[in-house]
């Protein structure tokens, strides 16, 4: 017996914690394996052995039977074809759809507030705001009022900070286009020779609720708003001469002049507003391009600057319902039962909250030409839009941080049975099936696939899809062969378990609860339960990049930190508590509670089915499809780094590690273990 577990059997025997120096500490030790895997391998060097006698690392992912990290050729055949069926049934229940139809869980974009927190009601006006959750992580051995040390609960613990910025020098700028090849949500011909038609009136839509979500978040920093010098000038309906092409909005004379010189501002093409001091908000959009909006009155009317204060997010409300019910902007009646048309105000409010995403990843919102019509709606289906508004406090939160809105995104694609080193052959399989979807730039299929699959994930992909760029879908092609959507700038993908918390949608497996309770010291303890335990003592590192996919294999409870012992016997869980705003006042911070969504309101969708159970093919076969290893590779050596992390974030090669990793060919070149 080494000397270090004989010391641990010494204090579990006696009592004792004696801390020797007199031996020399072990370069190599086997720990954090259990009998079964011993078994696999019995040193060091079999392990290379049976991997690969290669001096540089494959591209390609092979199966080996005998070795403790690269599965074995059945189980990567079986997680490929699993993947594939699943992903094949996704994308046929989407093309099954009626046309210009999504499921009926997005209509409802609530769905994905749960436990989201509501910005502060008085805003900083500059820089950025601060914030961290609050846990709850239960300790087994005492009493929640035993707990209580000073007027502290330790069973409370605060999470990692995050950063929001205010406000940026310039809005995003979109373009309007209406060449054929030009890259738009719904430019993809249906099979059946219709076209998948971009929801009435987006671009113009959009445009009103960047306007509104933007001067509702300048409300609560108690900023005002100024037009500026740049407005289109009306046109006399009858001496009307716009270019060919342009998007002409004749408004008749029913409307009012406010109504007139808000469209006349937002819809020029340069920013046609202002905040009062400077900056704009992250929703704050203008559109140019080679097309141009023209308005047109029955009756001559003209502005001049400073004339007359812009509306309120209230009044510019207002003035949205008032332009859908002026050109019929609503779903038509005989809707599918199962799903339904995605009513044009929700999907522009969508894509209006993926603009400060688009803006983070230099992605340009592109928009084809909107189709206007005069035709009748019911006005009573355009009152969501109203809830939408007083809900903005909670979408606005998660909008205007990127990074946590990559995390909802890229979560599309966990799924919660995915063992590390077999994440390249469940990926494979999903760009198999997705790749003529990807390839002929259809957002329409594929924001359906992601509905259905994820609809409080695939919803914010909808948003994203709308702006039309389609550079993102070379990201998700790239992802999923490397595990990175972008080269050189860092994924967004890492799962971040405050947002999971938020939305109500896991993101990896630190989501789930373990399923380890026994206090037999002979019983091995999954990796995953170990590194769920571990990162519930670490909720304020920023040193780790967190793990989606499940860590694989078991180790010796003997080999795990005393620390964690009563975790591992009792079960316990983290909760999520609330969320806290740190807003600076003079010298000091102080903090402001968010409880969330879902307790402030008493609402909340909980029946909004993922689906995430595999199918399974009649008959496996091999697979013909070449598998990257990247992404296996690098999943694995991530949750390696986790396994010689204990609960201090100190490093140490002999905590839990695999046997036989240290001069595994995977680890070749890799830095990790130094």
């Amino acid at each position: 017996m080494d000397p270090q577990r004989s010391q641990i059997y010494h204090w579990i025997r006696t009592g004792r914690h004696v801390i020797r120096t007199d031996y020399k500490k072990p370069s190599s030790v086997r720990s954090g394996i259990v009998a079964s895997d011993a078994a696999e391998s019995s040193n060091d060097n079999d392990a290379s052995a049976t991997s690969t006698t290669s001096s540089s690392l494959p591209n390609e992912l092979l199966g080996a039977d005998d070795d403790v990290l690269i599965p074995k050729t059945v189980d990567i055949n079986r997680i490929f074809h699993q993947g594939r069926e699943t992903w094949a049934q996704l994308l046929e229940s989407a093309k099954s759809l009626p046309l210009n139809s999504f499921p009926v869980w997005v209509r409802d974009p609530s769905i994905t507030l749960k436990d989201i927190p509501a910005l502060p009601k008085s805003l900083p006006k500059n820089g950025v705001l601060v914030g961290q959750p609050l846990w709850h992580v239960p300790d087994p051995e005492h009493q929640e009022k035993d707990a209580q040390n000073n007027g502290w609960n330790l069973q409370y613990v605060r999470g990692l900070q995050k950063y929001f910025r205010l406000c940026f020098s310039q809005p995003i700028e979109c373009r309007l286009a209406v060449e054929s090849d030009f890259s738009h949500f719904g430019h993809v011909p249906h099979p059946d020779g219709r076209p998948f038609a971009a929801p009435d009136g987006l671009s113009l839509l959009t445009l009103c609720w960047s306007y509104i979500i933007s001067v509702r978040f300048l409300e609560l920093q108690r900023v005002k708003v100024q037009y500026s010098r740049q407005f289109l000038q009306p046109r006399i309906v009858k001496a009307s001469h716009a270019q060919q092409g342009d998007v002409v909005l004749n408004l008749g004379a029913s409307v009012s002049r406010a109504l007139v010189r808000w469209l006349c501002a937002i819809l020029a093409p340069k920013p046609g507003w202002f905040a009062d001091g400077g900056g704009f908000p992250p929703w704050a959009a203008y559109c140019s391009g080679d097309i141009h909006f023209t308005v047109s009155t029955n009756e001559a009317i003209t502005f001049s600057p400073n004339e007359e204060l812009p509306p309120t997010s209230a009044q510019a409300t207002e003035f949205l319902i008032e332009l859908c019910g002026l050109y019929g902007l609503g779903p038509e009646k005989g809707m599918h039962r199962s799903s339904e048309i995605l009513l044009p105000a929700t999907a522009a409010f969508l894509a209006a909250l993926a603009l400060p995403f688009y803006r983070h990843v230099n992605l340009q919102p592109q928009f084809t030409v909107p189709t206007l019509g005069n035709r009748t709606i019911d006005r009573a289906v355009l009152e969501p839009i109203h809830q939408y508004v007083v809900d903005l406090p909670y979408y606005m939160t998660l909008s205007m941080h990127p990074r946590s809105l990559g995390s909802v995104l890229w979560s599309i694609f966990w799924q919660p049975d995915i063992e590390c080193n077999v994440v390249s052959p469940w990926l494979s399989s999903i760009l198999s099936v997705l790749r003529p979807i990807i390839d002929s730039r259809n957002l329409v299929i594929l924001a359906k696939v992601f509905a259905i699959r994820r609809p409080r994930v695939g919803i914010w992909w909808l948003g994203v899809f709308l702006l039309g760029d389609h550079t993102v879908l070379d990201w998700i092609a790239r992802y999923l062969e490397t595990l990175e959507e972008r080269w050189g700038f860092g994924s967004m993908a890492p799962p971040d378990t405050a947002v999971a918390a938020w939305t109500g949608s896991p993101q990896s497996f630190l989501d789930q609860k373990p399923s380890y309770t026994s206090r037999n010291l002979l019983d091995p303890v999954s990796r995953a339960d170990l590194l769920r335990h571990r990162h519930n003592r670490r909720l304020q590192d920023e040193t780790s990049l967190p793990l989606s996919w499940r860590p694989f294999g078991y180790v010796a409870k003997e080999t795990i930190e005393l620390d964690l012992w009563p975790w591992l016997e009792y079960g316990d869980f983290r909760e999520y508590v609330h969320w806290v705003w740190w807003i600076k006042e003079g010298k000091s911070a102080v903090c402001d509670i968010q409880l969330g969504f879902r307790k402030d309101t008493g609402r909340f969708v909980i029946d909004v089915p993922d689906s995430l159970e595999l199918n399974h093919p009649d008959q496996l076969t091999g697979c013909n499809n070449v598998i990257k290893l990247t992404p296996s590779r690098e999943s694995t050596l991530r949750m390696i780094t986790y396994c010689i992390e204990d609960i201090c974030g100190d490093r140490d090669t002999n905590i839990s590690t695999v046997c036989g990793a240290k001069v595994h060919p995977w680890l070749k070149y890799w830095r990790g273990l130094e």
